[in-house]
């Protein structure tokens, strides 16, 4: 066969098959144009050099973009496929040769590599633009120009790279499938079923293990850190339990529908319940992946949306006036007899930064002494031997009550042997007593006024009556320190100090670091600007990685329901026109066809709802390290992205559902 004349059938066939292949180029295109933004702001010096903390994040974030833009390029291209095989089948039938074929597929994937990669580079590179001020725009940087937005040759060569990784898939399975298969084969194939499991019992009941297993420990996790270490767990949990139940439950449910004649032999539902069951035989693996990703796109905006949305309020707590200094005290002041005496000296350092007419307002100086300690029968213990699990360990700030007052802006009182728990974490926040240091204090109150350092992961404050009662906690917890670690007490106690200048000049903060420029490593400064701009970047990077995740998440959602949509109502349109023939009334035919579609077009997405649902704890805790504390405030926005999301599955119910009734008919 002349090559001529293979280009010219290459072409006829994509012309011809354009309701398949139009949708696969575009949705594919915007799926390498999201890669290509991704590389491209990752390849950008400016988001380089202004983002440093993000890179890493970022790359991952690409990586996984790329990986499952292979993944959903692949896969819906072997639905596509699927529907081409009897095409296939007849070529060979009427003489032409397998490589023949081969080479005539190969032409095509070639169209549709050129296709898709134009698309890519050049959609990627518009939007790019457009993005790339976003981008800079949540992560903080104003009045950025687009020539700080070059095009560079690296995101193009991995952008067809992972186009072409697809296409190698792609052909090779193809060619594997042309070789291995005979034509009656491949004329059967485009009916043939993922297949229903023999097992299916033992499946369910696998399942339903995993599943609830996933569950359990979603809603059983106390405590962030816990969360932390649980969470990659259950979701592993989760994904295989959702899977085997789609592919065995609804089988068994549908064929004990089947069983009951009364229900079963009445002409819609003999109809809905046959149809369903050849559907979920067909497609439980489509139907669990649908669902999984539904979940996917919901967490991930939710979770990226209320850290960004929190970031001011974060900043807030983190920071309690425009400058804040730390300073680590070290071995030498292991009796803190000198704390007072340290205490004037730092107050008068800081005043002395000041020059002309600026003025000191609002300092607080204040010492906290912060270690991890597990709960055991009532007591807080500290072993440095031990290795307690993330989720045992409480992280506890200690404070005297001056202090703590003067950071809450509270008045408690304290006697002695009495304490204060503020903002206390799973069992400490029903303590009534509690053993420290040996000591027996009494638990006054559970005050919600947290701190700064209360803000890390599992962290509560313990409020003590004086510097007495605080320096014996230090030493006490502190005296195998430097046998197990190696280490001094320097990274444990901490005296801080906060405050704002009036009739700032611009150069107040170099100052500031000149004068305790000396106290090396032992010192930390921040101001409200850096920290925001550093918490810009994590939390502004975290929500455009996220929506760059849930829209290729949406995408592959998308292009999994048309192209399931289209392949069964190929299969679908010799039934629908055997079942008019035979004299079924045209009307039941459709209600119940509508029927079938909406029960399993809708069944994913209400598992992923209830997934979502059962998730928001675990999430939620996992939430406390972006500062995302307000219950209320993270069930608005899981709710508001759920409605927002079944608004969009609606949307595509509606097209795929059109264009489905348009091929059956």
């Amino acid at each position: 066969m002349k090559n001529k004349l293979k280009r010219r059938i290459a072409w006829r066939n994509v012309v011809s098959y354009k309701q398949l292949l139009l949708p696969f180029i575009f949705t594919s295109g915007i799926m390498g144009m999201l890669f290509f933004i991704g590389a491209s702001l990752l390849d950008n010096k400016f988001v380089q050099e202004r983002n440093a903390n993000m890179i890493s994040i970022m790359s991952l974030a690409v990586t996984l973009v790329g990986i499952f833009a292979v993944i959903f390029i692949t896969y819906c291209n072997r639905l596509i496929s699927k529907t081409r095989s009897k095409e296939i089948a007849l070529y060979e039938i009427l003489g032409m040769e397998k490589k023949h074929i081969n080479a005539i597929m190969f032409i095509e994937q070639n169209i549709c590599f050129l296709a898709i990669s134009i698309l890519s580079i050049a959609g990627g590179r518009i939007f790019g633009k457009a993005l790339f001020l976003i981008f800079n725009k949540i992560t903080g940087s104003q009045g950025v120009p687009l020539m700080e937005y070059p095009l560079t040759m690296k995101p193009v060569l991995l952008t067809i790279a992972v186009i072409g990784i697809s296409y190698l898939i792609i052909a090779i399975n193809g060619i594997g499938k042309i070789y291995r298969s005979s034509p009656i084969e491949l004329m059967s194939s485009k009916h043939k079923r993922e297949g229903e499991p023999k097992n299916r019992y033992i499946l369910l009941v696998i399942g339903a293990l995993f599943l609830g297993g996933g569950y359990f420990a979603a809603l059983t996790t106390k405590g962030t850190l816990d969360a932390i270490t649980i969470f990659f767990f259950a979701a592993i949990a989760v994904v295989i339990g959702t899977y085997l139940l789609f592919i065995s439950l609804g089988s068994i449910v549908l064929k004990a529908l089947r069983r009951n004649k009364k229900f079963y032999y009445k002409a819609e539902n003999f109809l809905s319940i046959s149809g369903m069951l050849h559907r979920i035989n067909s497609n439980g693996l489509s139907l669990g992946s649908i669902a999984l990703l539904s979940t996917m796109i919901i967490l991930t905006l939710t979770i990226t949306a209320s850290a960004y949305v929190q970031t001011d309020r974060l900043i807030d707590q983190l920071v309690d006036d425009d400058y804040n200094v730390d300073y680590f005290m070290n071995e030498s002041h292991k009796d803190y007899d000198n704390y007072a005496l340290f205490e004037k000296e730092l107050k008068n350092k800081i005043e002395s930064t000041t020059i002309g007419n600026e003025e000191i307002k609002g300092l607080k100086v204040y010492q906290y002494y912060m270690n991890g300690f597990t709960l055991e029968k009532g007591a807080l213990k500290h072993d440095y031997k031990k290795n307690p699990s993330m989720g045992d360990i409480y992280v506890v700030s200690f404070m005297t009550v001056r202090d703590y007052n003067n950071r809450a802006g509270t008045n408690y009182k304290l006697g002695k042997n009495e304490i204060i728990i503020a903002d206390a974490k799973t069992d400490l926040a029903s303590a009534k007593n509690l053993v420290i240091a040996t000591k027996k204090y009494k638990v006054i109150d559970h005050a919600k006024e947290g701190t700064k350092e209360t803000l890390i992961l599992q962290g509560q404050a313990i409020v003590v009556p004086d510097e007495d009662d605080l320096f014996k906690i230090v030493n006490y917890y502190n005296k195998d320190y430097n046998v197990k670690s190696g280490q001094t007490t320097s990274d444990l106690y901490h005296i801080s100090a906060a405050w704002h200048v009036d009739n700032m000049k611009t150069d107040y903060s170099q100052r500031v670091k000149t004068a305790f420029e000396s106290e090396g490593e032992k010192f930390s400064y921040e101001t409200r600007e850096e920290k925001r701009d550093f918490l810009m970047q994590i939390n502004g990077g975290f929500f455009f990685i996220g929506m760059l995740m849930g829209t290729i998440f949406l995408i592959g959602a998308i292009m999994i329901i048309y192209y399931k949509q289209i392949s069964e109502a190929f299969e679908d349109r010799n039934r629908y026109q055997i079942m008019a023939k035979v004299g079924l009334p045209e009307k039941i035919v459709k209600r119940t066809t509508r029927k079938q579609i909406l029960w399993l077009f809708f069944l994913p997405l209400a598992v992923a709802v209830i997934h979502c649902a059962v998730a928001s704890k675990i999430v939620f805790q996992l939430m406390a390290l972006f500062a995302v504390t307000d219950v209320w405030f993270f069930v608005g926005n899981l709710l508001t992205v759920i409605a927002v999301f079944a608004a969009i599955y609606l949307i595509i119910f509606i097209m795929t559902s059109k264009v489905y009734h348009r091929i059956i008919s």
